[in-house]
């Protein structure tokens, strides 16, 4: 279906993205500024206020490993966000036969993941810059296909399930500040408490941030168990939550 619907859904998604910044001054230009703004204020907070450079961990390290983190974050909050209310704010498409319904959260999960995708290039810059190694930036574009393949897979049956319950909304926007919490977006998972790390390790998006951390910082791929459990969630959620779509579609009429 995606194959088929390949050009209308880039062309969709492109006017998504375009919507969400139509009426600014700087327009697209947005898409750039934001997260090296956002990354430019983390970094301040982290390094000059909390002081929280690991040992051993120059401070150029750091910054490319704490950019690394956040962007998969941030392109996950946004991409469920948008993903989960998307079936909301375009309900007459569950009787459309012409676009299927099916892309329509996918197309919102693929412009919440367009500031990351430049904040990608951002990331290999600086750490091309700072003379890291380059041989896993390559990779970096696959972990965030995976992401998108997850968080669509989440947006899925959220989506319909939003046309019943209004609050869902709410409660994501919720989970995403808990989620920030426990990431390992600036710590390391092994310097994390007892409790907070095993909701390090219980959080998908974990398994994401460190996986583009070690891409970005040692040019180097992470433990294979958590390149597996990665891959299995991206492709698990991804399956499960299209046939959970699918079916539970029909079904939500009533509510559109």
């Amino acid at each position: 279906m995606i194959l088929a619907y390949r050009t209308p859904l880039w062309r969709t998604t492109l006017s998504e993205v375009r919507q969400r910044y139509a009426g600014s001054a700087m327009g697209l230009f947005w898409v750039a500024l934001a997260p090296a703004l956002l990354l430019a204020l983390y970094a301040c907070v982290f390094i000059y206020i909390y002081k929280t450079i690991p040992q051993g961990m120059d401070r150029t390290t750091y910054l490319v490993q704490l950019f690394a983190g956040l962007l998969p974050f941030l392109a996950f909050s946004d991409g469920l966000l948008n993903g989960s209310g998307a079936v909301l704010s375009n309900r007459a498409v569950l009787l459309n036969t012409v676009y299927p319904a099916e892309l329509v959260p996918l197309r919102a999960v693929l412009s919440g993941h367009a500031v990351a995708a430049l904040g990608l290039v951002l990331v290999a810059g600086f750490a091309l810059a700072t003379g890291h190694p380059i041989q896993g930036l390559p990779l970096l574009p696959l972990v965030l296909v995976l992401q998108i393949m997850f968080v669509c897979g989440v947006s899925w049956p959220l989506s319909l399930a939003n046309l019943v319950l209004r609050d869902i909304q709410q409660i994501l926007t919720f989970l995403c500040t808990a989620l920030m919490i426990v990431s390992p977006i600036a710590y390391a998972p092994d310097a994390a408490p007892g409790p907070l790390k095993l909701l390090v390790y219980l959080n998908p998006v974990s398994y994401f941030v460190l996986t583009c951390q070690s891409l970005a910082v040692t040019g180097t791929l992470p433990p294979t168990k958590i390149v597996l459990i990665m891959t299995a969630l991206s492709f698990g959620a991804f399956v499960v939550g299209f046939r959970l779509f699918q079916r539970g579609k029909l079904a939500f009429w009533d509510y559109a």
